[in-house]
């Protein structure tokens, strides 16, 4: 993030957010981008780059949970429209009130896509990384249907690692085991995603083992990422960032995605764009037939990736080139 200017906040429900900015831009557009679980705003590293060349301005955040942000461990603090508030006022602290473009990756895309629900007149576009358009749901979630459901249609439970994601013990084992974790998340075998995020109990074994017998993805400058995110989780800990899950499973989420699901919001009425990933079986590049179907995404660019899940790390020139082109065909740059 050498190429950023790091800035920082104190939003007006008192959390603190760190984020970075493009030095200079004269461009009336902004990109947002936005990280998932378990990283951070220098997920984004190693395409600042060649989003610098297309002379928008950028602005990044930790958001909440993560890195120099605040880190509450309350579920409700995770709420969408709480924490679209704050990158509201994030935005404002750089005088930005139009024109934006949010991008999200994994937890990022459902930030940035309630984000877009929620402040239409502020956005001139969305851009999703794995994770397709998710309508609002008008019932509640249902963690134990959802993963019986998908191992009936998909032949896999699809959110399995959750039920180590929401409980302390979980939480807690991941964090005694960091490196081992680096190995679940980045591991480079066969069926490993089934094996680990979508198998019960396959990310707990493994992490209980403590193993690190598998090869890892080659990664750019993998062993300084893998250091760089093991310390940053051993100064924080896990017990915020899994706290996104906890708002969905807890219900925190219901009321908000109720009221939004009344209105219609989930009609994208800017130009977006969906990057999917071949080798992503959490989030599916088939999802985004759904909002297709259901005309929910008018103007939607779709491009694959043949990568896994952290397709910012594993193909970074491949999805800032996908990006940098439809910028410029959509006539944003």
């Amino acid at each position: 993030m050498d190429l950023l200017q790091e800035k920082h906040i104190h939003t007006s429900r008192g959390f603190h957010y760190r984020y970075y900015v493009s030095p200079t831009s004269s461009s009336p557009y902004t990109l947002l981008p936005c990280h998932g679980f378990p990283d951070s705003a220098s997920l984004y590293q190693f395409i600042v780059p060649t989003l610098l060349k297309t002379g928008l301005k950028l602005i990044i955040p930790d958001l909440l949970g993560y890195g120099g942000t605040s880190k509450p461990t309350d579920p409700a603090q995770y709420e969408w429209s709480l924490m679209s508030r704050d990158l509201v006022e994030v935005l404002a602290a750089e005088s930005v009130s139009s024109n934006i473009i949010p991008l999200g990756h994994d937890w990022g895309a459902a930030m940035v896509q309630c984000f877009y629900m929620l402040h239409k007149p502020l956005c001139a576009g969305l851009i999703n990384l794995n994770v397709a358009l998710m309508p609002p749901r008008s019932e509640p979630f249902n963690l134990d249907a959802a993963n019986a459901h998908t191992e009936k249609t998909l032949g896999y439970p699809i959110f399995a690692y959750w039920n180590l994601f929401l409980p302390e013990e979980g939480v807690k084992l991941i964090e005694s085991q960091l490196e081992s974790m680096w190995y679940v998340l980045h591991g480079d075998a066969d069926d490993w995603m089934e094996k680990m995020w979508c198998t019960h109990g396959g990310m707990k074994e493994f992490l209980e083992q403590d193993r690190r017998d598998v090869p890892l993805k080659r990664l750019p400058d993998g062993d300084r990422l893998m250091r760089e995110w093991i310390a940053e989780k051993k100064a924080g800990g896990l017990m915020a960032p899994t706290c996104w899950y906890r708002a969905v499973a807890g219900g925190h989420q219901d009321e908000m995605d109720r009221k939004l699901s009344e209105k219609g919001a989930a009609l994208v009425e800017h130009p977006c764009l969906f990057v999917g990933c071949s080798g992503d079986l959490v989030c599916r590049v088939d999802a985004i037939e759904g909002p297709k179907r259901d005309g929910l995404v008018p103007d939607c660019t779709v491009r694959v990736v043949e990568s896994g899940h952290w397709c910012l790390y594993e193909k970074p020139e491949e999805v800032g080139s996908v990006v940098v082109e439809w910028l410029v065909k959509k006539g944003y740059c």
